[in-house]
């Protein structure tokens, strides 16, 4: 899991410029983050991910406007459960938000950015 980069502040994520990529928001307080974190680079690993980006993003830097942001709901708080998203062309097109209890998901939204499918949001 070396090619896994690990970014601090929402600016050092450069969503618009991943062409297809992973991001999972991290909080090193969370059980539940650190479990899913666990399956995440568990299922990633058995992939071809050469031709992606991996980020991981730590929860503590985003603030609600970045959140929004990534999230496209104003409403919505990161909850620290190892939410994950899949950026194609630079825009996120699939956001999972208990990664634990969604394998199968994480999985199908990681080989369709591999395939070059246009994915929806599941």
């Amino acid at each position: 899991m070396n090619r896994l980069r690990v970014v601090s502040g929402f600016e050092d994520v450069g969503l618009s410029a991943i062409r297809r990529g992973v991001i999972f928001v991290f909080a090193a307080w969370s059980g539940p983050s650190i479990f899913a974190f666990r399956k995440f680079t568990e299922i990633v690993s058995t992939l071809k991910t050469d031709s992606l980006d991996l980020i991981v993003l730590d929860i503590d830097c985003l603030t609600a406007e970045s959140a929004t942001a990534l999230f496209d709901d104003e409403t919505f708080r990161l909850g620290g459960w190892g939410e994950t998203l899949w950026v194609q062309n630079g825009r996120v097109v699939a956001r999972i938000l208990s990664p634990d209890k969604n394998e199968e998901s994480l999985r199908e939204h990681t080989n369709a950015l591999l395939g070059e499918e246009q994915i929806s949001e599941g």
